[in-house]
């Protein structure tokens, strides 16, 4: 498969968004009845900043904005209450290497892998239809596993992959199995 304007596209807003960011905290989004909303995730970035990502079909949305700031995914319109229920992970870390899976045959994000320039801590960003799973410290290696185990749609592809240090000007095209 050859890269697409759509490939194109989502890189660059990756990079723009996570080149040499500092991860400090997963916010999940919690409706009235104290039940997280799987398919809405926020990344804490720096102090008080977000990253977040919504999921209802092929590709997530994402925004820059607080829940309770500017409500970009519209969630406000089919829940009452939402609050931000922070986890805040072990040790923050410098993003400093980036990888982006995406499906072989469509324009479609399967998942965002952010890491520390040794690998040591990372967080798995896996985006189903209508979920959005968040992995932890996870092996660069067994990223792939990972997808193929949980995920079964997933079971015989071929990812189509793209990977970033920040200290390289772009995305290298990576062999996936």
């Amino acid at each position: 498969m050859m890269p697409t304007s759509y490939h194109e596209s989502f890189l660059k807003k990756t990079s723009s968004l996570f080149n040499g960011i500092v991860i400090s905290g997963i916010i999940y989004i919690v409706d009235e009845d104290d039940e997280i909303i799987d398919n809405v995730i926020f990344l804490e970035i720096g102090t008080d900043s977000v990253v977040g990502f919504y999921i209802n079909g092929p590709n997530p949305f994402v925004t820059r904005n607080h829940i309770d700031e500017f409500d970009d995914f519209n969630l406000h319109a089919s829940y009452e209450i939402l609050h931000e229920k922070k986890s805040n992970i072990l040790h923050p870390f410098k993003i400093e290497h980036m990888k982006v899976f995406f499906h072989p045959s469509y324009n479609e994000i399967v998942s965002i892998f952010l890491s520390s320039p040794d690998f040591s801590l990372s967080v798995f960003i896996v985006f189903s239809n209508d979920e959005i799973y968040i992995y932890e410290n996870c092996k660069e290696d067994g990223l792939i596993k990972i997808l193929k185990n949980n995920l079964l749609q997933f079971g015989d592809l071929k990812f189509f992959i793209y990977q970033k240090n920040i200290y390289e000007s772009g995305w290298n095209i990576v062999d996936a199995g």
